[in-house]
């Protein structure tokens, strides 16, 4: 079956509009498969007791690292050289943060996004630092990419030669042929890999897009929480999961408050949820795992490739460091094509 030339005119100009975020996104993604070892790094703490501080402390101590913010989130400490974290938005929605000792509730950095480049490379992967219209772009990019591998396949499938000799270069074959050929093997071999992060990344980005989000509720009036109201809040939501270690809690501005526990029987991202009325100090919602219809507890293991355990990250860094290597060396083939073209 003879393949229509436009087929490799599109994988061309796409590849070439679309390369720098595809390199960005290859970056980035490197990035947070190492994320949690490189924060602790970043920024080390000491742990000076075994009982953490609790949770009212920290949220204090966040509170008072930005007075005209509201605090929305506090990430408890992933092990025992880890820093709390905790994300604070002020009424313009900039974003603020502020690290805290876990076991004094004593802040130990606080700034913008820029001060924790961990977090700033999560937000560039995820939403380019661009609210919606950034998520739009990376849905975008993904599909791209999911179009690319596809044609990219498509174009080099052998048909009823030797797969061997259509993955190789021959020795002597001109460099320029040489760099054409390697592309095109290597894009070959990682298509199925790049196919799945790429429509896995479609599927975190694209359900939290205005089209295709739940529509926002209505803003309820602040309330201002006692630190006792957030200990018991705590206490009542780690009643529910005795012995589960807290990821993070989500505050919202009618005194709700949303814990997320591991659920390690699901895996790395998995959570039991709990949400709190501290206000009335009352369970209002109790979601195990099993029973949580949020796609991103499917898609999210397989985009980072923890869906096979602890060693899946090296298969997807390894798809990461080859995208990066396909988004320089695709341009470069154009680039060098159009120089010989000129040349004649």
């Amino acid at each position: 079956m003879a393949k229509p030339p436009l087929l490799l005119k599109s994988h061309r100009w796409i590849a070439l509009a679309f390369a720098p975020l595809l390199l960005l996104q290859a970056m980035t993604g490197v990035a947070l498969l190492f994320r949690d070892e490189l924060t602790a790094l970043a920024v080390p703490v000491e742990v000076q007791a075994a009982r953490q501080a609790p949770l009212s402390t920290m949220v204090e101590a966040a509170k008072h690292s930005f007075p005209e913010t509201r605090l929305t989130r506090l990430f408890f400490p992933i092990d025992d050289r880890s820093a709390a974290f905790a994300q604070l938005e002020g009424a313009d929605g900039a974003l603020r943060f502020a690290a805290i000792d876990p076991a004094d509730g004593k802040v130990i950095s606080a700034g913008s996004i820029w001060r924790y480049p961990f977090e700033a490379v999560l937000q560039i992967h995820y939403r380019l630092i661009a609210g919606w219209a950034g998520l739009a772009v990376v849905a975008l990019n993904g599909l791209a990419l999911v179009v690319l591998a596809m044609s990219g396949l498509w174009h080099w499938w052998p048909r009823a030669r030797s797969l061997t000799r259509e993955l190789t270069a021959p020795a002597r074959a001109p460099a320029r042929l040489k760099l054409r050929m390697w592309h095109r093997s290597l894009g070959a071999v990682l298509a199925l890999v790049l196919l799945t992060t790429a429509t896995t990344g479609i599927l975190l980005s694209a359900p939290n897009l205005p089209l295709f989000a739940a529509p926002a509720a209505p803003s309820a009036d602040h309330v201002t929480l006692e630190p006792n109201d957030l200990d018991r809040a705590f206490d009542l939501a780690q009643s529910n999961y005795p012995g589960a270690r807290p990821r993070d809690v989500r505050f919202a501005p009618d005194g709700t408050l949303s814990f997320n526990f591991f659920a390690p029987r699901g895996g790395k991202w998995a959570v039991d949820v709990v949400t709190v009325s501290a206000t009335r100090q009352q369970v209002t919602a109790r979601l195990p795992l099993e029973k949580n219809p949020a796609l991103w507890l499917i898609t999210l293991p397989i985009h980072t490739g923890d869906l096979i355990g602890p060693a899946g990250r090296w298969p997807m860094l390894a798809a990461a460091l080859a995208l990066m290597v396909l988004t320089i060396s695709g341009p470069l083939m154009w680039w060098r094509s159009r120089g010989k073209r000129r040349q004649a």
